[in-house]
C-alpha cells in the first residue's frame, strides 16, 4: 500500500480515495527537485516511493480533470506533463516573526540631521583615503553631464519591515544612497530595477494578459489558484542597497504612468512596464495569436542563432495558416522554423479559425475573402468545410447537449410555464428550415429547440406543428412537468393542444393577438370615410393588454370586457370601469361606416373565440429577442446545410442562455443607465427609454474551444472524426433535390440558348 513521501502528507493509496500517486522520475535533475520538495532529512527515493496528486497543480497536468468532468469526460486519467514538478507548497509551520520596536516619529525626525552629518563626514574621510564609494545607478537617472551626485551612507532605519510580494535579501547593515536632483519626465515614471541587483527568476512570472491569470481561469472554468511562481530575490553587494522611493511619484497629482509623449499616437497602443513573457508550455485553446509581417519575420531570421552570421532565409512550405521557413548561414548552419504547433499534421490555428467563424456567426466566404484581401496566409474553402464538418459542428452539438442535460436536471420536479414559437429561414411558403424553440418563461432559459426541414412534413406550413410535437416529447421524456404553454394563434397548434394535451393549459400570446388587431384596424382606417378609426388603434391595443391582465383565468369576463370596446368608442360607458372622462375625444359615430368596420374587426367570431385564451401573466417576448439573436448567428439571407444550421442554432442557444438575463448597468454613483430609442413605426413622435444592460460575456466560447481541442485529440483523422460526427448528429433529412431526377450536365450545357448571347 503506497504512502505519499512528502513531509506532513498522510495520503494512502486506497480504492476510491480519489487521489493519484506518481513514481519519482528517472531524470536525475527532476528526481532531485522532487526529493528536495519532500523536505525529509537523508531521504533517498526508492522504486516504491510515490508522490500524490495533491502536490501538483493543474498547470503540471496534461489536462485539468475538473474541466474534463464538467465537459462530460468522466473518470479521465490524470497524467503529468513530461517536465512536471511538485509546486503546491507544503504546510510547514513557520517560525513566529519578531518585529523590532518601532521608533517614534518625532525622535527619528530630530535625529535625522545628526545622522546625515555623520554620514557626510564619513564619506569625506573615505574620499581622503582614496576610497571610491559604490553607487547604484538607475535606468532613469540623469546623464553624465548633469549635476554631480554624492554617495552617502546612512544607518538602516529601525521601522518594521513592510511585507511585499518580492523578497529582498540584503547582506549589509547600511545602505548606499545616491542624492540626485529630483527629476520628472512625461513618460512612465516608475522605480526601475537596480542594474547591480542580481535577479533570480524561476519559471514564467506571468501567463496571460489578465494580470497573470490564464484564459481558462479568467473565464471561470477552474477555480482561481494561488500564484505558483517564486518571488524575485535581489542579492545586493556587501556595502550597497537601493534607495526605495516608489511612493514619491505615485503621490504626485500629475503622475500618470501611462501618459504618452506624443498626443497624436495610436490610443490602442499598450505599453507594459515589465513586459509580458512569451509562453512555451500553454494549452492550444489558451494560446494568443499575433499577426507578423513578412519583412519583420525576415529580419528576425537574418542572423544565425548559433554563430551569429548572416542567414539566407526562405519560405519552405505553407499549410493553411501555418508557414515553415528554412535559414542557412555562411558557416553552413541550417535552421528550420514553423509558425505554430501541429497535431498529426494539422495546424491548431486551422481548427481555431474555422471554429471562430462558426462561433461568431460569421459568413465563411466573407471571412476567407477578408483574409485574402489582407494577404494573410489562410486555408482554402474546402479545408474549412472539412474541418467544420469533422470537428466544429460536433463540438457545438456536444457542448449544447451537455449544457442542456445539466440544465434539465435543475428543472426536475418543477411545474413549468413554457413559451413556444417558430422561426422560418425565409418568409412566405418557400422556407427550407423551421426551428421551434421552447423557453421557460420564469427564468428565460432555452430548454429545447427542434430543427425541421420542409421535406420532412407535407409543406412548410406544417413545420411549426412538427417542431412543437418534437419539443414537447423531448421535455416529457426528460421527466419535466409542463403545466402551461403559451404560443401564437396557429390553427394547427391550437387543435393539437386541445386534442393531444388537454391536461396542459394553452394560452395565446397577447402581443401576437394585439399585432393582428392593429394591422386589421390600420387596413380598415384606410378605406373611404373610415379615418376616424385611426386614433383608436393604439387604445384598442392597450385595451387588449388590459383585458388579459385584469381578468385572470376568467374567460367569460375577458369576452365581456373586450366586447365593451365597441360601445366605448361611441361615447357609451354603461359597462366601463373607468371614471368620468373630462377630456374631449374624437368619438366614432354609432352606425357610421367607420363604426361598422370597427365592430367587424373587434367582434369577429375568429377573434372572440381566442380572447378567453389570452395569457394573463407570461408573454413570449423573450422568444422574439432570441430569434433576433439567431438572426445574427444564422442570417436568413444565407444558406446553410442541415448540420451547419444545427450547429449555429446550438451556439445561439448557448449565447442566449448566458446573456439573456443580464441586469441593468449602473453608474459609479449607483444610478441606473438608460438610453433613448426612437421606434421606427412612431416616426420620432414617441421616444422611449430603454435600460442599458451589463456587457455581454462569452464564457461559452472557452468551453467550445476546449471541446474543439479535445475532439481533435480524440479523433486525429478526418475519417474517424466524420464517422463520429454522423453518430452525434443523428438523423439527418435528405436534401431537397434528392427526390428529383438528375440531369446530365453536359447535355444541359449543349442545349443552353440565350437571347442575349453574343456572336
Amino acid at each position: 500500500m503506497p504512502f505519499c513521501a512528502a513531509f506532513g502528507c498522510a495520503s494512502v493509496h486506497k480504492k476510491g480515495c480519489g487521489v493519484s500517486f506518481f513514481s519519482f522520475p528517472k531524470d536525475s535533475a527532476r528526481r532531485k527537485r522532487w526529493t528536495i520538495y519532500c523536505r525529509r532529512d537523508k531521504f533517498a527515493p526508492e522504486n516504491h516511493s510515490r508522490l500524490c496528486s495533491k502536490h501538483f497543480s493543474t498547470d503540471q497536468l496534461e489536462r485539468d480533470p475538473n474541466v474534463l468532468e464538467r465537459l462530460g469526460y468522466v473518470n479521465a486519467r490524470i497524467k503529468l506533463k513530461g517536465d512536471a514538478i511538485p509546486d503546491v507548497p507544503l504546510r510547514v509551520q513557520a517560525a513566529p516573526l519578531v518585529l523590532p520596536p518601532k521608533t517614534r516619529g518625532a525622535f527619528a525626525k530630530r535625529n535625522k540631521p545628526y545622522l546625515l552629518h555623520e554620514a557626510l563626514q564619513e564619506v569625506e574621510l573615505r574620499n581622503g583615503n582614496d576610497a571610491t564609494p559604490v553607487t547604484i545607478h538607475h535606468d532613469g537617472e540623469a546623464p553624465p553631464n548633469s549635476e554631480p551626485k554624492t554617495a552617502v551612507e546612512v544607518p538602516e532605519p529601525e521601522d518594521p519591515p513592510v511585507s511585499s510580494s518580492q523578497t529582498c535579501t540584503t547582506l549589509t547593515k547600511k545602505c548606499q544612497a545616491s542624492i540626485t536632483v529630483p527629476q520628472r519626465t512625461r513618460r512612465i515614471q516608475v522605480s526601475m530595477t537596480d542594474k547591480n541587483c542580481i535577479t533570480v527568476s524561476k519559471g514564467v512570472q506571468c501567463s496571460s494578459l489578465f494580470d497573470g491569470v490564464s484564459l481558462r481561469e479568467a473565464a471561470g472554468l477552474v477555480p482561481l489558484a494561488e500564484p505558483k511562481q517564486e518571488a524575485n530575490q535581489f542579492i545586493l553587494d556587501e556595502d550597497t542597497q537601493s534607495d526605495v522611493e516608489e511612493d514619491e511619484d505615485q503621490a504626485d497629482s500629475d503622475y500618470d504612468p501611462f501618459e504618452e509623449e506624443d498626443e497624436e499616437s495610436d490610443e490602442e497602443d499598450q505599453v507594459y512596464e515589465n513586459g509580458i513573457p512569451l509562453r512555451t508550455a500553454v494549452h492550444p485553446e489558451e494560446e494568443r495569436q499575433f499577426l507578423v509581417a513578412e519583412s519583420c519575420l525576415a529580419k528576425l531570421l537574418e542572423k544565425c542563432g548559433i554563430c551569429g552570421s548572416p542567414c539566407m532565409s526562405s519560405l519552405n512550405f505553407t499549410r493553411g495558416t501555418m508557414v515553415g521557413t528554412r535559414s542557412q548561414c555562411t558557416c553552413g548552419h541550417v535552421c528550420e522554423w514553423e509558425s505554430q504547433q501541429c497535431l498529426n499534421g494539422m495546424p491548431w490555428s486551422n481548427i481555431f479559425v474555422a471554429g471562430a467563424i462558426v462561433f461568431s456567426g460569421s459568413n465563411a466566404a466573407k471571412c476567407l475573402r477578408l483574409f485574402q484581401h489582407l494577404k494573410l496566409q489562410m486555408m482554402s474553402t474546402s479545408t474549412f468545410s472539412r474541418i467544420q464538418s469533422a470537428y466544429v459542428i460536433p463540438s457545438c452539438i456536444f457542448t449544447w447537449d451537455y449544457h442542456l442535460e445539466t440544465l434539465l436536471q435543475e428543472y426536475q420536479g418543477q411545474r413549468l410555464t413554457l413559451g413556444g414559437d417558430a422561426r422560418c429561414d425565409s418568409p412566405g411558403y418557400s422556407a427550407k428550415y423551421g426551428s421551434y424553440t421552447l423557453m421557460d418563461l420564469e427564468t428565460g432559459k432555452i430548454l429545447d429547440f427542434q430543427l425541421v426541414q420542409s421535406n420532412e412534413v407535407k409543406s412548410s406550413v406544417h413545420m411549426e406543428l412538427e417542431g412543437l410535437k418534437r419539443g414537447i416529447q423531448q421535455l416529457v421524456d426528460a421527466g419535466l412537468q409542463i403545466d402551461n404553454i403559451i404560443t401564437d394563434r396557429h390553427g394547427m397548434v391550437r387543435k393539437f393542444m386541445r386534442t393531444e394535451h388537454p391536461d396542459k393549459r394553452h394560452y395565446f400570446d397577447v402581443w401576437h393577438v394585439a399585432k393582428g388587431i392593429s394591422k386589421k384596424l390600420e387596413a380598415a382606417s384606410k378605406k373611404r370615410d373610415c379615418a376616424d378609426i385611426r386614433p383608436w388603434i393604439k387604445s384598442s391595443v392597450n385595451h387588449c393588454y388590459w383585458v388579459a391582465a385584469s381578468c385572470g383565468e376568467d374567460g367569460y369576463l375577458k369576452e365581456q370586457k373586450w366586447s365593451s370596446l365597441t360601445e366605448h368608442v361611441t361615447n357609451k360607458h354603461e359597462h366601463c370601469e373607468h371614471g368620468v372622462l373630462e377630456e374631449d375625444r374624437l368619438w366614432i359615430k354609432e352606425g357610421s361606416r367607420a363604426h361598422k368596420l370597427f365592430r367587424d374587426v373587434v367582434d369577429s367570431n375568429y377573434l372572440m373565440r381566442d380572447i378567453p385564451k389570452l395569457s394573463p401573466l407570461h408573454q413570449t417576448y423573450g422568444l422574439e429577442v432570441y430569434h433576433s439573436v439567431v438572426n445574427s448567428f444564422a442570417p436568413k439571407n444565407t444558406h446553410f446545410f442541415y448540420p451547419a444550421m444545427m450547429a449555429r442554432l446550438c451556439v445561439a442557444a448557448l449565447h442566449f442562455n448566458e446573456n439573456g438575463s443580464r441586469h441593468q448597468a449602473m453608474t459609479r454613483a449607483g444610478a441606473a443607465k438608460w438610453q433613448i430609442c426612437y421606434p421606427k413605426d412612431k416616426r420620432g413622435d414617441h421616444p422611449v427609454a430603454k435600460p442599458i444592460k451589463t456587457p455581454i460575456t462569452y464564457e461559452y466560447i472557452d468551453i467550445l474551444r476546449i471541446n474543439l481541442v479535445e475532439r481533435r485529440r480524440q479523433f486525429p483523422s478526418y475519417q474517424t472524426a466524420g464517422q463520429d460526427a454522423d453518430r452525434l448528429l443523428g438523423y439527418q433529412p435528405p436534401s431537397l433535390t434528392s427526390k428529383w431526377e438528375p440531369y446530365n450536365k453536359d447535355q444541359l450545357v449543349a442545349t443552353r440558348r440565350s437571347r442575349f448571347a453574343r456572336q
